[in-house]
């Protein structure tokens, strides 16, 4: 037989109360009372069930109610005989309800108004603040001692034990609901009233509307609650329980305001509930039957998550992808110098602080600088890599903050968030930090200083919480001593400074390099000795990169095995071959292009391709027509980055840039380089 374990404050009411649930369950578990002291001098409770009727008992004895018993809370009302010596009272008679709060009040007037009882003017008061003194009846569900002394008639009606619901809902715990319908239900229906809440008469006491509403609130993402009038919870969705598990592990039952105390259901504003393991927006949105208030639907939702989806979103309105690929474990090289490195910048992700990379071009610095962002808390918010020198001056400030509707000529509607504001959370990278103007340095201090950003247009002031880590293969010192660079600026982003080494500075690491990179290109190219031995002792000024377009040149040629002639024609520090000439003079105008330029290859891909069509079509494209084909074809350019190709393209002699608006011309050579370009991109070689 099952046991249930009745717990209330005091001794007295719990045996109260566990005799009328007894006398008519006896026949299908066995009963036992617990006051509120006794539960704190006994070990856990591990009945199969334990009844309670309030909230705050719950919380007082929480932690000793074994994991196994299940908790049921008890719904209380006015028995049919403590109601019978109100219907003397006259009609229209204005009364008192005596309790000790005012929910209290409010519950104990809907009980007798469910019961019939409704030609009373009910007025609630709970021992304090006055009243109209014309009123001298009052009714207590014994609470005597907080009616006024002016009241003439006192109605007490004794405390309140349960109704045929909580009987109904024991029933069904226990597996015996049709059973004790047709039998013991009978006798309980002539003591006590079957309270039909708000809510089930909403659902017109259907079973099945109920199932159905359970298996929607379900689905549903957020945590749904939903009470009836009197605030009782009449259901909740599991996300609900789960958020809300740090305060109590069953919901239904409890009143809203003893769970939520932080909302307030007359509003419908967002209120925030922080708990243990979460901090919790929380909002309520009113039920109407007709012209009646029939409860509450409160919606629960985990900040934490609320900002996650939302960073995807801002990515998603942004069109651009905001993430970090790289980790430590893609950084090549086995190097003292560059395992330093990369321990260095392991401690540094742990941080919080502002990190500068310093490093000269192509040695991987926004390789680290995602790689301390996937280590780092922040991991799961947006990466946003800005390069200071690639956006035109006039429009860096816009990109950097955002801009509102109407704030300058060209300015999207609705406006646009900056990358400050994508960055929320997360990490904004900027590259080539010494490249940014003076009047936009004293703007990033004050983003720095305030957490603040303004958007340009905008009169408001919006939060941003955002990690920044700088690149600059510069000696930002040396700019702040020209004036070129705000000295307190410097000293704000260089907290966390993390130097990466240049390739000639770990030689050793040059050809597994090297080998690493012809892998990823599917290429099985084996170096010379004397090849592999130029590429070990040549300077590498352009590092990292530079040897990528290296293997990506050799890589092109389509032979297995590398001779020194075969080498580019490489640009510093050449060694010279045994005839005394050196590497590559025989190398074409297009491979010194793909060589150096290689790094840019799609962009030039675009112009070129567009340029093509232009011939064909007998028709001369300006910069702006040029840079709304290139990007119309699936590209996504700035206007500074197409002008600057037409003047590599131009000075290659790939292109003819005529002075004025003429629009550039493709010669034969361009056309060659496209074609070659091409090939490369089809053989999976240039990406």
């Amino acid at each position: 037989m099952k046991r249930i374990a009745v717990v209330a404050t005091e001794k007295e009411y719990a045996d109260f109360l566990m005799n009328h649930v007894a006398k008519y369950m006896n026949r299908y578990a066995q009963f036992v009372s617990y006051s509120i002291a006794e539960i704190e001098k006994a070990g856990l409770i591990e009945e199969d069930f334990v009844l309670l009727s309030a909230f705050n008992i719950f919380q007082q004895v929480r932690q000793k109610i074994s994991e196994a018993s299940e908790i049921i809370v008890l719904s209380l009302s006015l028995s049919k005989r403590q109601m019978e010596p109100l219907k003397e009272i006259p009609s229209g008679t204005k009364a008192l309800l005596v309790n000790f709060d005012n929910r209290s009040c409010m519950h104990t007037i809907t009980c007798m108004y469910d019961a019939g009882i409704r030609d009373l003017e009910l007025v609630p008061y709970y021992g304090e603040g006055d009243y109209d003194r014309d009123i001298d009846v009052a009714i207590t569900p014994n609470e005597a001692h907080l009616v006024p002394a002016g009241i003439t008639k006192v109605y007490n009606v004794g405390e309140s034990s349960v109704d045929m619901n909580s009987l109904y809902n024991i029933a069904d715990k226990l597996g015996v609901y049709e059973e004790f319908a047709a039998r013991e239900a009978n006798e309980a229906r002539k003591e006590y009233y079957y309270i039909n809440s708000s809510m089930d008469k909403l659902m017109g006491d259907k079973a099945s509307m109920t199932d159905k509403l359970n298996t929607l609130i379900k689905l549903m993402n957020e945590g749904i609650i939903i009470t009836d009038s009197t605030g009782r919870i009449y259901l909740s969705n599991e996300k609900a329980q789960k958020l809300l598990a740090e305060r109590s592990k069953v919901l239904q039952g409890f009143h809203i305001e003893e769970v939520l105390p932080e909302l307030d259901v007359n509003s419908t504003k967002e209120r925030l509930a922080k708990t243990p393991g979460a901090n919790l927006i929380v909002s309520a949105v009113e039920i109407r039957s007709g012209d009646e208030m029939a409860g509450h639907i409160i919606t629960v939702t985990d900040f934490e998550e609320a900002e996650e989806k939302q960073h995807g979103m801002r990515a998603k309105l942004n069109e651009a992808s905001h993430v970090a690929r790289y980790h430590f474990e893609d950084i090549l090289g086995e190097s003292d110098a560059i395992r330093r490195a990369i321990a260095d910048a392991r401690q540094i992700a742990a941080a919080e602080a502002a990190v500068m990379i310093i490093g000269e071009s192509g040695t991987g610095k926004e390789m680290f600088a995602q790689s301390i962002h996937n280590a780092s808390a922040r991991r799961k918010y947006n990466f946003v890599a800005v390069n200071c020198a690639a956006i035109p001056e006039n429009l860096l400030e816009s990109e950097m903050f955002g801009y509102e509707e109407g704030s300058f000529t060209g300015a999207k509607k609705g406006g646009k968030m900056g990358f400050f504001e994508l960055a929320h959370r997360g990490t904004i990278f900027l590259d080539e930090i010494g490249e940014m103007p003076l009047q936009l340095q004293s703007k990033l201090l004050r983003v720095l200083e305030e957490r603040k950003v303004m958007r340009v247009g905008g009169s408001r002031n919006i939060d941003v919480d955002v990690r920044i880590i700088s690149a600059t293969n510069k000696n930002l010192f040396q700019l702040v001593e020209r004036g070129e660079f705000r000295e307190d600026l410097y000293y704000r982003l260089n907290v966390l400074p993390l130097s990466i080494p240049p390739l000639r500075a770990r030689r050793e690491d040059v050809l597994p390099i090297f080998y690493s990179l012809a892998e990823r290109m599917n290429s099985d190219m084996q170096l010379s000795p004397e090849s592999g031995d130029i590429l070990i002792h040549y300077a590498w000024r352009g590092n990292v990169r530079e040897l990528r377009n290296v293997a990506e040149f050799l890589g092109s040629k389509g032979k297995k095995y590398i001779e020194a002639e075969d080498l580019p024609p490489l640009k510093y520090g050449q060694k010279e071959n045994r005839g005394g000439n050196a590497v590559g003079e025989a190398s074409t105008i297009i491979d010194k292009f793909i060589l150096n330029e290689g790094r840019e290859i799609e962009l030039y891909y675009a112009v070129l391709r567009q340029l093509r069509q232009s011939l064909e079509q007998s028709e001369r494209y300006g910069r702006q027509k040029l840079l709304d084909k290139v990007n119309s074809s699936g590209g996504v350019y700035t206007e500074g980055e197409v002008r600057k190709a037409l003047t590599k393209l131009s000075s290659y002699g790939f292109i003819r840039s005529p002075k004025g608006r003429g629009g550039s011309v493709i010669n034969h050579e361009g056309i060659r380089l496209l074609e070659v370009i091409e090939t490369f991109r089809e053989r999976g070689i240039l990406r």
